[in-house]
C-alpha cells in the first residue's frame, strides 16, 4: 500500500513540475515577444505619386512634386502614364517589331519613381518601330 501511495505522490509531483515548467516558459515567451517591436509594422504610404484624380499626389499635382517633374504640368497625357487597356489601340497592320540585340554592359538604376537602364557604350542593338529605327 505504501508503495502505491508513494508512486501516486511522485507522479503528482512530476506533473506539477511539468505543468509549472510549461506555464513559466509560456509566460517568459509571451513577455519577450511582446517587448520586441515587430519589424512588420504598418508604414505610411511612401509612393511619390499616384493615379487617383483629386489626390495630393495625383496627375494634376505631378509637376509640383519634384522640380524635375515640372513638365508633367504642361500637358494632358504626361508621364508617369497609366496605360489602361481600354485606351490602347491595337494596330495589326504595323507588323512585328524588328529588333536586333547584342550583348552589352549596362547599369540598371532604381530612381525611386521608375527604373532606368543605361548602356555603358552604344552598339547594344537596334529596335525598329513603324519604320523608325532606335539605336542603343
Amino acid at each position: 500500500m505504501m508503495s502505491i501511495t508513494f508512486c501516486r505522490e511522485r507522479i503528482a509531483m512530476d506533473l506539477c513540475r511539468t505543468s509549472l515548467w510549461f506555464t513559466s516558459s509560456f509566460i517568459i515567451f509571451f513577455i519577450i515577444t511582446q517587448s520586441v517591436p515587430s519589424a512588420s509594422q504598418e508604414v505610411e504610404d511612401e509612393r511619390e505619386f499616384d493615379y487617383l484624380e483629386g489626390s495630393e499626389k495625383g496627375p494634376k499635382h505631378w509637376g509640383e512634386l519634384h522640380p524635375e517633374w515640372a513638365a508633367c504640368s504642361n500637358g494632358d497625357m504626361q508621364s508617369p502614364i497609366d496605360l489602361l487597356q481600354e485606351r490602347v489601340e491595337v494596330l495589326p497592320n504595323l507588323g512585328r517589331l524588328k529588333r536586333e540585340y547584342k550583348p552589352a554592359k549596362a547599369i540598371l538604376e532604381n530612381r525611386g519613381h521608375d527604373i532606368m537602364l543605361k548602356w555603358e557604350e552604344s552598339g547594344a542593338g537596334t529596335l525598329e518601330i513603324n519604320q523608325t529605327e532606335y539605336v542603343y
